[in-house]
Parts: C-alpha cells; structure tokens; sequence
C-alpha cells in the first residue's frame, strides 16, 4: 500500500467505512439528535461509502488507513481522520487534493457542510481558506424519519 494519498481501492471500502462510523460517532454523533446516531450503525457507513459517485481518497501512514475524503460535484461531504493521523497534516493534504479535484472537474467554487457547533471542524477549515456563507438546516434519517439539523455552509472559491 505504502503512504500518502491515493484513490481507494474497491476492497478496501468497508476499512473506509468502519473509519467513517468511527471518527462520525466521536465527532458528529454528540451533535446531533440521539435518534441520528442510533440510525447510523457501522453498516449504514460501510454502505454509504459502497456508494459513493467517486471513489474516496484515502490518507495512509506507516501502511494504515488514518483519513479519508470524498465528495460529489462541488460538494465535499467527508472529511474525517481517525485519532491516530490527526496533527500530522493528513486533513489538510486530503483537503487540499479534495479542492483539486473539485476544481479539475470543471468548478471553481468547492462547498462543504459543517455541523453547528462543530468549532475546531469550522476552524480548521477557515485556516484553509474556507469561509461561512450561511447557515443552513438539513435533514437526517433516523428509524422515525427525517430530523433537521443545524449546519454552516462553508465555500471557498478554487483557483489553479
């Protein structure tokens, strides 16, 4: 495997997932409806990134999965780097080739959705040059049906 980024490989998806359901549970989950979480058991993740429109890129240190990133059109929607790859500058390197990407697909301005309350999350993405444009409310299955939940859209605008 080796280190860095790279695109991910068909079987290593449900790694990716178990990662996501992971670092989701301890950075996401206490922001949100308990009902939320409850719906988003592991194979929920591990199905979610089965799923994905492009193949997520993922960060490697030392031969182990650490992050990954992916997106959809302009949109990044995951960005999560597990405890042990955090402060090593995984999530910026994946952000960044996130920001490539999405600017060689033929955008010139990248979105994201951050969760309110998320504070060091939209930090670190305002140290990247992202800024909050508005806020905004989603909705989120659970076993009962959708719920909403408080976002801040963040933009930045893409240059070569």
């Amino acid at each position: 495997m080796g280190d860095g980024l790279r695109a991910a490989g068909h079987n290593e998806l449900e790694e990716i997932g178990r990662l996501y359901h992971a670092v989701w549970q301890e950075t996401q989950a206490p922001l949100q409806p308990p009902s939320v979480a409850a719906f988003r058991d592991e194979t929920f993740f591990i199905e979610r990134v089965r799923n994905f429109p492009v193949q997520p890129l993922a960060a490697y240190s030392e031969d182990r999965l650490l992050g990954f990133a992916a997106w959809a059109g302009n949109t990044l929607g995951q960005l999560y780097i597990a405890p042990a790859g955090r402060k090593l500058g995984l999530g910026r390197a994946l952000l960044q080739a996130s920001e490539h990407a999405i600017w060689a697909s033929g955008f010139d301005r990248a979105r994201l959705l951050c969760l309110v309350g998320n504070h060091d999350a939209r930090a670190f993405y305002e140290r990247c040059g992202w800024r909050h444009a508005a806020d905004i409310v989603e909705a989120a299955e659970t076993w009962s049906g959708p719920v909403s939940v408080a976002c801040w859209e963040m933009v930045k605008e893409l240059k070569v």
